[in-house]
C-alpha cells in the first residue's frame, strides 16, 4: 500500500457488552489518564526501568506496520512516518514531526504528556517505535524541554544525554556527533 495514509476512523472498537476495548488489529488496550499513567512512568523512571514503556513502543510500531500492510522498511518513508504520527496521536501520545539536523533526525512531540520531568518515559516509547520500524535498535535521547528527541545508535545514547544535560542544544550535540553515530 505504497500511497495508504493513517485513517484514525474506527482505530478502536468498544465492546460495551463485554466491558473491551480493542485497538485496529491489535489486541485489548486500556484508556487512562496521563495523570494514572505519570506516576507509573515516573516509577519505572526512578527504578531504571522503562522496559514496559519501549516495549509499548514497538507494539505501536508494529501497529504502524500491520495498518499499511507491509514491513515499513519496505513502504516510503513518508507514509511510514505519516502512520506513526497518527497512531501516536490516536493513542494520546501527542503531535509528532521527523526533522533533519544534517545528518542526524529530530523527533519532535507537540501537546507532549507530561509523565516525567525529564520526558525519559516518551524517550522510551519513541525508541521502542522506531527501533520496530527500522528493525534496528533505535534510542530516542531528550534534548530540550518541548519535547525534541535525537535519534542515535544506543551506543551513543549515554553521551548525547550528558551533553544534552549539560545545557547543549540540539544543533551543538549534532556537531558533535560523527555521522555514524547519528540515526
Amino acid at each position: 500500500m505504497a500511497g495508504a495514509s493513517f485513517d484514525p476512523g474506527g482505530f478502536f472498537e468498544f465492546d460495551l457488552a463485554s466491558g473491551a476495548v480493542h485497538a485496529r488489529g491489535a489486541g485489548r488496550v486500556l484508556i487512562l489518564s496521563d495523570s494514572v499513567v505519570a506516576p507509573l512512568v515516573s516509577a519505572a523512571v526512578g527504578n531504571g526501568d522503562l522496559t514496559s514503556v519501549r516495549k509499548l513502543g514497538r507494539e505501536l510500531g508494529e501497529s504502524v506496520a500491520r495498518d499499511l500492510g507491509g514491513s515499513a522498511l519496505e513502504l516510503p518513508v513518508e507514509g511510514v512516518l505519516e502512520a506513526a504520527a497518527g497512531i501516536l496521536s490516536v493513542m494520546g501520545w501527542g503531535r509528532l514531526r521527523i526533522d533533519r539536523w544534517g545528518d542526524a533526525l529530530v523527533a519532535s512531540l507537540e501537546q507532549i504528556p507530561r509523565l516525567d520531568d525529564d520526558h525519559l518515559g516518551v524517550a522510551a516509547l519513541l525508541g521502542g517505535l522506531f527501533s520496530s520500524l527500522s528493525d534496528r535498535e533505535i534510542a530516542c535521547v531528550p534534548v530540550s524541554a518541548e519535547g525534541h528527541f535525537l535519534l542515535v545508535d544506543p551506543s551513543v545514547a549515554q553521551k548525547v544525554w550528558k551533553w544534552s544535560r549539560a545545557g547543549d542544544d540540539i544543533a551543538a550535540i549534532v556537531g558533535r556527533l560523527a555521522p555514524a553515530e547519528a540515526s
